[in-house]
């Protein structure tokens, strides 16, 4: 079975019901406090790993992140590469929600920048030719870990969120699987284009070898898997969205299953069957709150699910 090592990153969201945002030289009582497990890294693993996919997680913890483990053990997600670093907190967020649901968020990167490198080459040693790595902009060194898995023969899947100009330093030309939503793709293109064909276009000419995906959130998603094939469109399903946090990388998780079943197959039947599931499953986690107990498994999903109004 064809493996996945994410290099993703973790967090822990604190959440706090103010009044109003806090400002400056304020000091302010929250209404409640939550605490919620998060990351892009880990909300894709999780998505995977229910997916049905064979799912390595590579990442730093704090020694206050121990839940975080043991949820990823419960999982199933093989967690064997995910270290606990005592010198550094893990990856967090500082959430303020107002009663109108406006929200202000101060992150702090932690242990997801303390990614050691000898770390992920030792990862990458114990994967085949052919087997996928995935990596989001929330860690360090993204340009040595593109580096290092091509030169395994690794497929690379990158998703550029959050985008930050950084990422145009990055070797791209070593992304086989590209997955962007517009802002990110416009940051890449360094274009304000508005037309979504364009976009796709505009991508398939950056990356002429890789496998592009473009979301557009409820309008659906865009990709073009080059080999000569024509660009292909997919429709968002209709819901009724509680909660929008974790949708993309609801998608991510599902799409790496798409992609894994069209190298298999070479069906692209099939690739459209397993990306009608993506998106299945990306909408359903929007009728669900949070972001983790929001996503779908595998078995929640046919085409005839329940996925609100």
């Amino acid at each position: 079975m064809t493996r996945l090592l994410n290099i993703g990153s973790i967090n822990i969201d604190y959440v706090y019901q103010v009044p109003h945002f806090l400002r400056a030289g304020e000091t302010l009582e929250a209404v409640s406090r939550a605490i919620f497990m998060g990351g892009k890294g880990l909300n894709q693993s999780v998505a995977a790993k229910r997916s049905g996919l064979e799912v390595i997680h590579l990442g730093v913890l704090g020694a206050d992140g121990t839940f975080l483990r043991d949820f990823m053990q419960t999982e199933g997600i093989d967690v064997r590469f995910l270290r606990t670093d005592n010198t550094l907190p893990t990856g967090h967020t500082v959430i303020q929600v107002t009663p109108d649901a406006e929200n202000a968020i101060l992150y702090f990167a932690g242990t997801n920048h303390a990614i050691d490198r000898e770390l992920v080459k030792k990862a990458l040693q114990t994967l085949s030719p052919g087997d996928f790595v995935l990596m989001q902009n929330e860690v360090n060194d993204v340009a040595f870990f593109l580096n290092e898995a091509k030169k395994l023969g690794l497929v690379t899947v990158f998703n550029p969120a959050p985008y930050s100009p950084e990422v145009l330093n990055y070797p791209l030309d070593q992304v086989d699987v590209l997955i962007v939503n517009e802002t990110e793709a416009r940051g890449i293109l360094g274009a304000d284009l508005a037309d979504d064909d364009e976009i796709l276009k505009s991508l398939r000419e950056r990356f002429p070898h890789a496998a592009i995906f473009l979301t557009l959130g409820k309008r659906g998603m865009k990709c073009d898997l080059g080999q000569g094939l024509q660009p292909m469109s997919f429709k968002a399903f209709k819901v009724k969205a509680v909660d929008t946090t974790g949708a993309g990388d609801t998608f991510v998780g599902y799409a790496v299953r798409a992609l894994m079943a069209y190298r298999k197959t070479n069906d692209i039947d099939v690739f459209k069957t397993e990306i009608e599931t993506a998106m299945l499953a990306a909408a359903m986690s929007v009728t669900r709150e949070g972001a983790v107990p929001s996503i779908p498994k595998i078995d929640e999903l046919t085409l005839d699910a329940q996925v609100g109004e």
